[in-house]
């Protein structure tokens, strides 16, 4: 009988513990759940430096700025844009490279973010960066002086023909350069490429009669388009833009060139998912800002969202696509 007791007592007793350590267990579970939760909502704690490598009034530059400002509401902290121009991009990619992969440092991106360690051998390639959000893409489209001698493509041609056009570029094997290059190539003119670091740059070269004409994106170009300083003559597009609706396709006068630029934000290796998930819905929601809305129209941008993954995959895509044209050129081996 004292046997007994002493057995139903010992079994009292481990329930009681049993008991109690599930207590605990679960409240340890909690715990660390809302840790997680408050880790969640703690990014970003401090500014954010978002990089652009094309100078000041460039189309970088300018996408840059605009996108930082429309995020920093959602984000809730300061998103300062920094200028890191040269190598087409290079420059920019290797200051990256170098950062802690926390989120706080971002880099916006565009086609020569593939180009550039492409033609330039550079040691960062697009495989050393965690792809954050893709925004959209934008046409190409040449202009020249709008009080000069060539008014068309034509005119284009035949003045090619006749001299060494100075054809202004960001860099080789840029898109800009590539869609130049295979026109030169289709049509038989005679060009000297002459590199800029940025888009401001060009702008004031070809203003300056420094140069005969240049390839550039409606964000870079729209102001003195406007203010009829310069000619829009062609596109790199299947359609013809919006906003530019007298300006004609390459692929409308013969020449089957189409040649596009896309613009992303992307971070240093091995940042969080949880905090490039924070960067990317942040992102996201300012492009219904206003002013990101206006930047879309004013430049004649096709808003094409894609996350970190999907931005990923089609990266590897224009990879493949300009290393076979670039190969073809024969600006890479």
């Amino acid at each position: 009988m004292f046997k007994l007791k002493i057995f139903r007592l010992c079994l009292i007793v481990l329930v009681v513990l049993s008991v109690i350590v599930f207590t605990v267990s679960c409240g340890s579970q909690k715990t660390e759940h809302q840790e997680q939760q408050e880790q969640k909502i703690s990014f970003p704690e401090k500014p954010i430096n978002l990089v652009v490598w094309g100078s000041p009034g460039g189309g970088s530059d300018v996408f840059g700025r605009t996108l930082a400002k429309a995020a920093e509401p959602i984000l809730g902290k300061p998103v300062v844009v920094e200028n890191k121009p040269g190598g087409g991009g290079a420059t920019a990619m290797a200051y990256l490279a170098g950062q802690k992969p926390d989120g706080y440092t971002l880099l916006a991106v565009t086609t020569n973010y593939v180009l550039t360690p492409l033609t330039k051998k550079t040691p960062n390639t697009y495989k050393d960066f965690d792809p954050v959000i893709m925004i959209g893409r934008d046409a190409t489209m040449t202009a020249v002086k709008a009080d000069g001698n060539i008014k068309s493509l034509e005119d284009l041609v035949a003045a090619g023909k006749g001299k060494n056009l100075k054809w202004g570029t960001f860099g080789v094997g840029t898109t800009d350069h590539i869609a130049a290059a295979i026109f030169q190539k289709n049509t038989g003119i005679k060009v000297d490429f002459v590199p800029f670091e940025g888009g401001g740059e060009a702008m004031a070269a070809l203003l300056g009669g420094h140069i005969d004409v240049l390839n550039g994106n409606p964000s870079e170009i729209s102001g003195q388009l406007q203010a009829g300083q310069l000619k829009g003559i062609g596109v790199f597009s299947p359609e013809r833009l919006v906003d530019y609706k007298d300006v004609p396709t390459y692929k409308e006068k013969g020449y089957d060139i189409i040649v596009e630029t896309w613009r992303g934000i992307v971070a240093p290796k091995g940042v969080p998912e949880e905090v490039k998930k924070v960067l990317f819905e942040g992102f996201k929601k300012a492009l219904d800002d206003p002013a990101m809305k206006d930047y879309y129209k004013k430049n004649n941008i096709i808003q094409e969202v894609k996350n970190g993954q999907e931005f990923y995959d089609f990266i590897e895509q224009q990879n493949e696509f300009f290393e076979n044209i670039l190969t073809e050129m024969g600006l890479i081996k």
